[in-house]
């Protein structure tokens, strides 16, 4: 059960600071919730990003090399603490620079079959590749002006990675306003296109369609509410339709927590992460 509360809590941010869609804040606000059900879902904190913390990209699998130069530098503090700056000097200097350099970036670029994509949320590891690729769109104006284009961008963009990254579970999710109803036929050129973009074995493994509201009028402005106006394009079905690709996509061995929250263990339990691992030479 997503929690609308949260997004619209998370909206109401920039939305209250005068933000406009082109500032990019009200889409960062939508990225951010969806990494944050994505945590609730059970998959782990730092893998999903954005992730709560800089870098805000970062692989599966390097936050234990992250925290691990974290605890060196804590130590480090900790023995300067009690029996003064320690020498030589390099040595910290040396803790810094694995810091910096870590592989990690605010922004995720994953390569296609003809060009590296900006995504939006997402989750990838050394071992696996990507495993979950999510693009997030947000229009509050100029409806039928601009839709043409994003169902472009949509196809091409799903149609490149889709060749790359087969096994990968791409999601699309579009936040929009209330006005789009003022619009003639804006609404339902939306709709056709997200279902559209949504048919098996072609183009995304789920869509996603919000609707919020705003008074022009308030000051500061805040969303009054969160809506979801097709039923087939629920937050609900799109969490519910990723999560599914991913498990049905991976061994038994992989994503054990999600697989528990969803639905329990099986009988005798889960194999142990390590269970599907090649043997060791000396054991052969």
């Amino acid at each position: 059960m997503p929690d609308l509360d949260l997004f619209r809590d998370l909206l109401t941010i920039p939305i209250s600071q005068g933000d406009s869609q082109e500032s990019g804040r009200p889409a960062k606000a939508f990225d951010a919730w969806i990494a944050q059900e994505l945590r609730r879902a059970g998959f782990p904190p730092d893998a999903v990003w954005p992730r709560l913390r800089r870098p805000r990209v970062l692989a599966e699998g390097l936050d234990r090399l992250e925290a691990s130069v974290e605890r060196l530098r804590q130590q480090l503090d900790a023995a300067e603490e009690r029996t003064g700056r320690l020498r030589p000097p390099e040595l910290r200097r040396a803790i810094r620079d694995v810091e910096r350099t870590m592989p990690g970036t605010h922004e995720a670029y994953i390569l296609g079959d003809f060009y590296a994509k900006q995504i939006d949320v997402g989750m990838s590891s050394w071992q696996r590749g990507p495993d979950l690729l999510i693009s997030t769109k947000s229009m509050f104006s100029a409806y039928r002006k601009n839709l043409k284009n994003r169902h472009e961008e949509a196809v091409g963009e799903v149609s490149s990675l889709r060749r790359r990254h087969p096994m990968a579970a791409m999601g699309y999710a579009y936040l929009v306003r209330q006005n789009i109803f003022d619009e003639e036929g804006a609404y339902a050129i939306l709709y056709d296109i997200l279902t559209r973009l949504r048919r098996p074995g072609e183009t995304f493994d789920a869509t996603m369609l919000l609707v919020a509201d705003w008074p022009e009028t308030a000051e500061p402005p805040a969303i009054t509410g969160v809506y979801e106006p097709a039923p087939d394009l629920t937050a609900s079905t799109f969490f519910t339709d990723l999560i599914d690709a991913v498990t049905s996509r991976s061994p038994i061995s992989e994503h054990q927590p999600v697989r528990l929250r969803r639905h329990g263990a099986p009988p005798g339990g889960l194999p142990n992460d390590n269970a599907f691992d090649l043997p060791d030479e000396n054991d052969v």
